[in-house]
């Protein structure tokens, strides 16, 4: 038995909550910067549109991998500099290069909607923790919103908003903070060890590691407990009291 009772509950958002068809941001960034281009009246060779988006993902990932934060819009810069974009040009392929992920096809996982509905009923407060991409929370939000899934949440760290990458513990104590309940109380449930598991259990909260849309194959510290399914949460915390 916990000393505590859980009294909140954080989500990763990618492959915890909903899930993108592979390539799915990638060829949706595409898409909008060739089209804003086209609009500009500029023309960008395909080859180099996708070396420059690749050389972003690159400078991206890496540091993420190194946990050191790399704004969404510090991206759109890269891109139109590598473009050799000025003026007019230059802002309208950026917001192209941000937006993109508005109309993109996202699935959410399996039972999520039930298991928030059940959370939420037993009055248990949800949260986000999320490494927004270049999709940020913003737009995130539009998507839960689309989804009927928005109300069910009270806090949220987006990396793009609070300005750190999981597993800082700056991330989750922003979360923690908009809901109000110490570490000892809350509980998180994400895919990946090296950033949702170790970087909640490091501030104190209880652990779940969600492996039904993507099993992680990194080694690292394994969480708490391990699901399968979303409907398994809520029966999880009626165990833990």
């Amino acid at each position: 038995m916990l000393e505590v009772r859980i009294r909140a509950v954080t989500f990763d958002f990618w492959n915890t909550i909903a899930s993108e068809p592979p390539g799915t941001m990638t060829e949706a960034r595409r898409r909008a910067v060739a089209a804003a281009c086209e609009e500009c009246g500029v023309a960008v060779e395909a080859e180099r549109l996708a070396a420059s988006l690749e050389g972003v993902a690159r400078t991206h990932q890496s540091s993420w991998a190194e946990g050191t934060h790399f704004h969404p819009r510090e991206g759109a810069e890269m891109l139109v500099r590598a473009l050799g974009l000025e003026g007019a040009a230059e802002e309208l392929v950026a917001e192209a290069f941000l937006t993109a992920g508005r109309g993109a096809e996202l699935r959410l996982a399996p039972s999520i909607g039930e298991c928030l509905a059940s959370l939420d009923e037993r009055g248990v407060r949800l949260g986000i923790v999320c490494d927004a991409g270049f999709t940020g929370g913003a737009l995130l939000r539009e998507h839960l919103d689309s989804a009927g899934l928005l109300e069910r949440f009270s806090g949220w760290a987006f990396s793009d908003e609070v300005g750190h990458y999981k597993p800082s513990p700056q991330i989750f104590e922003a979360a923690l903070s908009a809901l109000e309940t110490e570490p000892a109380a809350a509980l998180h449930i994400g895919d990946l060890r090296r950033t949702d598991i170790a970087g909640a259990a490091a501030v104190g909260m209880k652990t779940v590691r969600y492996r039904a849309l993507q099993d992680d194959p990194e080694p690292g510290v394994e969480a708490d407990f391990v699901l399968d399914d979303h409907r398994q949460l809520p029966q999880l915390l009626e165990r833990l009291g």
